[in-house]
């Protein structure tokens, strides 16, 4: 392959990347560029990565009239620095092996050496001591320095041979890195296109690519006030970059388009529908999507005093979040955290529980998204106060729209459920049945110093058998809201401090003697 800067003819100019605008797997990147021109010139941006998308190249200038844009492939002369830089960690792994090595064949060598003293040693004793030549004494000096030597010699072989698979590892992870490095920098490409002043002058000339090898995602620090009532949304964009170029000092803007699903819509068809018997395909349930988000929530909002924010940029099909500042970030340099907003905004907090599933009781807020900003789903770390809860996931949450997060486990409220009645008989009006009269009691103890809110879920089986009849439903108190259907009931209970809020569930379940649904009954 020849040499890129030995096939291009032309100005060459010395670029810097201004800006680039982030998607979930790409990036456009707008590079900068200052030139003198009087006449009509043909110019080029070399050393340019691999990966840039040729049908996105795009080139501005104004005062200059634009020809022909092409996009030009090729090698770099030099090596690309990084690849020196790997090149010369491999070489300094490799020096130490090869260092470790020698001693290794010099501690074989003392220890034949030793060996080969101590098997002729026991001869030599037995004379000497039986003829007086020597007291007992120096021959233990002699014995314990070949034993010395031979335990430290065998000590420091296995330090080494684990010392060099540790440096066998590390310069395999180097090699890979270095294979991966050279497809992604060595792999260079160029812009040429011919440029006609109007004037003789500097001209700045904007050239805007898509490369592909960086993305962002979101990341949440959630910190509830249930005292204040209010929910701190710390909102950040985690960012990755592996385009074989580095950034340096240029403004960031997060975007909230997704270009990865392409610009067609899906096209209509058909909708047919089959007869099916047999066991049940596993259908979609409508019923079974997760419940709307609360509309009660309070909806006020506030930025945090001395915080740089990004600002909103409404784009018509999605929203760009420009970054307050500028960020160098390395080619393949670890994930970077960045801010974006930090937000206050009002809550209704409550617990919830399902003593069924978990007895414990879960702190939930209640908020509306009165900013203007589109918070995109993302994991979430959770906080009361200072307190650490947990990890969590944060869903899309459009602006006015509401939602309900978990801030983990508050021990200060005790649940409890425990079955009070199980009885097993016949049933049926010829006792051909098995009847099981079954009773619960879920209790829920407030021991803050002030009354709480508690949602507490329940529930009663839902037969999908002809044969099995689920009866006798009691209930008490009665339910906020119930769901018949599956078989769900929800209790929305107001405990006082130190009180405590019970509730009895009970229900009869008649099946076929040979049906054995005893297990599931508890």
């Amino acid at each position: 392959m020849i040499p890129l800067m030995l096939m291009l003819v032309g100005l060459q100019v010395d670029s810097k990347i201004d800006s680039v605008v982030m998607y979930s797997d790409r990036v456009i990147v707008a590079r900068k560029a200052s030139v003198y021109l009087e006449n009509a010139t043909d110019i080029v941006f070399p050393d340019l990565p691999g990966s840039i998308d040729d049908q996105s190249v795009r080139v501005k200038a104004q005062g200059l009239t634009i020809g022909e844009v092409q996009v030009k492939t090729g090698y770099l002369k030099e090596p690309h620095p990084k690849i020196k830089e790997l090149q010369a960690r491999i070489r300094e792994l490799e020096i130490r092996d090869r260092v470790l090595s020698d001693e290794l064949t010099v501690l074989k060598d003392k220890e034949k050496f030793l060996q080969t003293v101590a098997a002729g040693a026991s001869d030599v004793i037995s004379k000497e001591m039986y003829t007086g030549k020597i007291a007992p004494t120096a021959w233990d000096v002699g014995l314990k320095f070949i034993v010395d030597g031979l335990l430290a010699a065998k000590m420091r072989t296995a330090e080494i041979e684990r010392t060099r698979i540790d440096l066998q590892e590390k310069m395999n992870a180097l090699k890979l890195e270095l294979d991966n490095t050279r497809a992604s920098v060595e792999n260079r490409k160029a812009v040429v296109f011919d440029a006609k002043p109007k004037n003789a002058q500097t001209y700045t000339i904007e050239l805007d690519y898509i490369v592909f090898g960086a993305s962002w995602r979101t990341y949440y620090e959630l910190r509830a006030d249930p005292a204040d009532k209010k929910i701190e949304v710390d909102y950040y964009g985690k960012i990755s970059q592996r385009t074989g170029e580095d950034w340096d000092n240029v403004r960031v803007v997060l975007s909230t388009a997704a270009p990865s699903y392409g610009g067609y819509a899906p096209a209509t068809e058909p909708w047919y529908i089959y007869s099916y018997r047999g066991e049940d395909y596993g259908g979609y349930d409508a019923e079974r999507r997760p419940a709307g988000a609360p509309k009660e929530a309070v909806s006020e909002s506030s930025v945090l005093v001395g915080e740089q924010q990004a600002q909103v940029v409404e784009t018509g099909i999605g929203v760009w979040y420009p970054l307050p500042r500028r960020y160098s970030i390395a080619s393949g340099e670890a994930e970077k955290k960045m801010a974006i907003t930090a937000r206050q905004m009002g809550a209704q907090f409550a617990f919830f529980t399902v003593p069924r599933l978990d007895m414990k009781a879960y702190l939930s807020g209640e908020m509306n998204n009165s900013t203007d900003f589109l918070f995109l789903a993302g994991d979430a770390n959770t906080y009361v106060g200072d307190d650490y809860t947990g990890r969590s996931y944060f869903p899309t949450v459009a602006p006015d729209e509401s939602i309900r997060t978990f801030f983990g486990v508050d021990e200060r409220v005790k649940v409890k459920r425990e079955l009070k009645k199980s009885r097993v008989s016949k049933g049926g009006l010829f006792k051909n049945t098995t009847k099981y009269d079954i009773v619960y009691e879920n209790s829920v103890k407030n021991f803050h110093d002030q009354e709480i809110t508690c949602t507490i879920v329940d529930m009663v089986p839902v037969s999908q058998d002809a044969s099995i009849k689920v009866g006798d439903v009691k209930l008490e108190p009665k339910p906020t809201r119930e769901d018949k259907d599956r078989g769900i009931y929800y209790w929305d209970a107001p405990i006082a401090a130190n009180g405590e809020f019970v509730i009895s569930v009970a229900f009869t379940v008649e099946a076929p003697p040979e049906v054995d649904i005893q297990r599931q009954m508890y």
